[in-house]
């Protein structure tokens, strides 16, 4: 019935990208066998790969797409599901009802919180700054963290960037799930005045450990510099906890 993916995957795998051509190649899929496809942009998309959608960088265009979260920029929850004109005239010439809602449908705040979100990211061309800034942060970590011998891997779009932690950097071998090296990169990034995304279960959903950062479109040069010093020092603090 539908083919259901994130262009790049967010909590669970870490900013992982789509790899180049595979979401065309599903498109083909799904059309030939008349199935949907539907994207999931709720983390990375309303600009946060350095495009609105972070589906346009795959060259596709789903039936469906879901957004979230930076539709309203974190000042207001809100989220939303598009469709494609195909499946929009096929209610409209068939029965012309759908049945859907939930209790804050339409909030106004929140619809207000989302126009201003996207009229920002528009008139204020984020999108093209998102990229370089996300070039930026990617050559900033790779400069810093990236030959420590427990990152293995610093990958994706824009300012959503994920470092994958190994407990060896060339087989990529996964740390030991007692580690809880998510939970000391955490506490201590936080003790350093530094919010970040740590998970665990990359891999399998046991074990693989990550970080996820996002930081804002705003971010300056100055405050890119800060994210990655405070980052180094929480690692190296952090991997002394763990064991290395």
């Amino acid at each position: 019935m539908a083919f259901v993916a994130e262009p790049v995957v967010g909590a669970t795998a870490g900013a992982v990208p789509a790899t180049a051509g595979y979401l065309q190649r599903i498109r083909e899929i799904c059309d030939r066998y008349d199935v949907l496809l539907i994207l999931d942009e709720v983390m990375c998309g309303i600009g946060r790969t350095g495009s609105f959608f972070a589906f346009e960088q795959d060259a596709v265009v789903p039936d469906l797409v879901t957004v979230a979260k930076g539709l309203g920029a974190g000042y207001q929850s809100i989220g939303a599901v598009l469709a494609h004109e195909k499946i929009y005239n096929q209610i409209a010439n068939g029965s012309g009802f759908f049945q859907h809602g939930h209790t804050f449908m339409g909030h106004p705040m929140a619809c207000a919180s989302a126009l201003a979100t996207i009229d920002t990211i528009v008139d204020e061309s984020l999108t093209a700054k998102v990229l370089h800034k996300g070039q930026g942060l990617q050559s900033r970590l790779q400069d810093a963290i990236g030959e420590l011998p427990f990152v293995g891997d610093i990958r994706g779009r824009g300012l959503f960037v994920g470092i994958e932690l190994v407990a060896d950097r060339e087989t990529k071998a996964p740390l030991a799930i007692e580690t809880q090296a998510h939970k000391w990169v955490k506490s201590i990034a936080m003790d350093n005045g530094l919010m970040c995304y740590p998970m665990s279960g990359t891999i399998d959903g046991r074990l693989g450990h990550h970080i996820l950062l996002a930081p804002p479109f705003i971010i300056s040069e100055s405050e890119l510099d800060e994210l990655v010093s405070k980052l180094s020092v929480s690692l190296s603090l952090a991997a002394n906890k763990w064991g290395r």
